[in-house]
């Protein structure tokens, strides 16, 4: 039995010894590869930065920029009569809707989509969706017109859901800031305004100029440059919540709560 135990505890011995020299050397290998294989070079151990970050390249058509309509394009197109009628897909033939010839559904393409005259809409209103009409002087509601034939375009469609490339008044709707959209005002009454404001005695704003439709006035014009509006303008329901601010040649209508100018009106 002792002369045995000599063999086993030797083979025991040298299995143990192989066990602890293979970790030994496979650790001497990954050594001598990580000395050849080069570092991530976004990391910085003095800082532990790991990713250095890049310059971010602007799009190819970041050029192509929609500029934001000026205040009286946006209220010209706000103002603008729109008609209530859906559409039925009809395309006007001559591009335009005043002279009343439209093109059935039948005489789109067999894709479905509607002949060149719709596709070269930006030609004629961009579609043509809605024609212009002056807007009567005691208006103070959006201008609809149930008279006008329906817009062309999509199927269902009426001139307020009209997409913009079927509608420039849309179009120019779509760029103008939420809170840049103009009041819902005549021209009687936007002169009336601009009128009473610039014979109140209060002095114009500094830096008036550069206030525009959904500019946020500075707390210096909130506290002592916003005033009320004059009493006589209280029958303009429109205008009841807000002040003015006053430049050298517009009056800026200011939300008071928020600080923001909404309307802005010139001689």
């Amino acid at each position: 039995m002792l002369k045995l135990r000599h063999p086993l505890m030797l083979a025991t011995a040298l299995a143990a010894g192989l066990v602890v020299a293979a970790p030994l050397a496979s650790g001497q290998v990954r050594a001598s590869e990580s000395a050849t294989v080069p570092t991530n070079p976004g990391f910085k151990p003095d800082t532990g930065q790991i990713n250095p970050g890049v310059t971010i390249q602007a799009p190819s058509t970041s050029l192509d920029i929609r500029k934001i309509p000026t205040p009286e394009e946006s209220r010209a197109a706000l103002m603008m009569p729109v008609s209530t009628e859906p559409s039925a897909g009809a395309v006007p033939v001559s591009g335009s809707q005043g002279s009343g010839a439209i093109s059935s559904p039948s005489e789109q393409t067999a894709s479905g989509q509607p002949p060149a005259a719709t596709t070269g809409a930006a030609t004629s209103e961009k579609a043509g969706t809605e024609p212009a009409a002056s807007v009567s002087s005691g208006s103070s509601t959006t201008p609809t017109a149930a008279g006008l034939p329906p817009p062309s375009g999509p199927i269902g469609a009426t001139g307020q859901t009209m997409p913009a490339k079927f509608s420039s008044r849309n179009d120019i709707l779509d760029r103008t800031p939420i809170m840049a959209w103009p009041q819902m005002l005549s021209d009687q009454e936007r002169r009336r305004i601009y009128e009473a404001v610039m014979a109140d005695k209060s002095q114009p704003a500094t830096d008036a100029d550069t206030l525009a439709p959904a500019g946020e006035l500075s707390t210096e014009q909130a506290l002592n440059e916003m005033h009320p509006l004059p009493a006589s303008l209280g029958d303009i329901d429109v205008v009841k919540r807000l002040k003015y601010v006053k430049g050298k040649d517009k009056v800026l209508l200011v939300e008071p709560s928020t600080r923001i100018v909404v309307e802005q009106i010139k001689s």
